[in-house]
């Protein structure tokens, strides 16, 4: 007489759930091996448990449960080993995908151990930066809903998700006008490209390595054209000469920090020499 294991059983023996099992058995892919004629339960005999633990490793691999089901109803090498190819294959796109994933969350980590060790609020300095690889789009933009569309626009054409605009974009502003421009008035946005996302792009530049002066100040874009014009006062006491353009980054802003008072926003510019 062969063992008849009750749906309990089998599960302990597995390890697993009877729930499960009795779900397994709703969907077609664990059926029991019978039916009690006394009690009218189900039974299970013993080279169910090896079918079981077949079904609990290939699901423990992520195999879908259609193919698990595919391979139960039809077992032979050849599909066997092609389901755990396919399942191969699967698994290091995830690990791609999630070193990726990694390395973007690190940068994010970085770019507030960046804020935490910000030179003094609102002091113009001169810092010495290495060439930066950067994606641009180059377009007059006037007013918010027109760097939403340059955003979206910056989207499509470098084929990025849109979570990677997420504190990191920044514009361009155009210094011979900035006695009389408004604080939404940009010559364009740029992205810095170090995400492992990118690729190759003609959005690419690079932006010259050097002396940068730089503040950072509290507040955001509706502060920036009279830090703006702080910086071409400093650099003409000092006698600098500046590039034709600065770089303006809001570093915290409304969506990071509910306090306005703890907004920050980053003005860079090139200096080509001195006069």
């Amino acid at each position: 007489m062969k063992i008849q294991l009750t749906v309990k059983e089998i599960a302990d023996i597995v390890g697993m759930p009877p729930r499960r099992i009795r779900y397994y058995h709703q969907i077609g892919l664990f059926a029991p091996s019978g039916v009690d004629p006394q009690n009218g339960y189900h039974y299970y005999t013993l080279e169910k448990i090896e079918e079981l633990r077949l079904i609990m490793y290939l699901r423990h691999l992520n195999v879908p449960i259609a193919e698990i089901k595919q391979h139960l109803n039809n077992r032979n090498l050849s599909d066997y080993s092609r389901i755990l190819e396919r399942q191969l294959h699967q698994t290091r796109e995830t690990i791609s995908a999630l070193t990726v994933l990694a390395s973007r969350l690190e940068k994010r980590m970085q770019s507030i151990a960046y804020i935490h060790h910000l030179p003094a609020i609102g002091n113009i300095t001169l810092l010495e930066l290495p060439p930066r690889d950067v994606l641009t789009i180059r377009r007059s933009i006037n007013e918010p809903l027109d760097w939403e569309i340059a955003m979206l626009d910056f989207e499509r054409e470098a084929d990025l998700p849109p979570s990677l605009f997420i504190g990191d974009i920044g514009f361009f502003v155009d210094l011979r006008i900035v006695d009389h421009r408004h604080a939404t008035q940009f010559t364009g946005l740029y992205l810095f490209a170090d995400d492992a996302y990118f690729g190759e792009t003609p959005m690419r530049e690079t932006l010259p390595g050097g002396s940068w002066l730089t503040v950072v100040f509290r507040g955001d874009h509706q502060s920036a054209p009279e830090q703006l014009k702080a910086i071409s006062a400093y650099a003409e006491a000092n006698h600098l000469l500046l590039a034709d353009y600065a770089l303006e980054r809001v570093l915290i802003d409304h969506f990071i920090a509910s306090d306005p008072n703890l907004y920050l926003t980053e003005i860079q510019i090139y200096i080509l020499g001195s006069s």
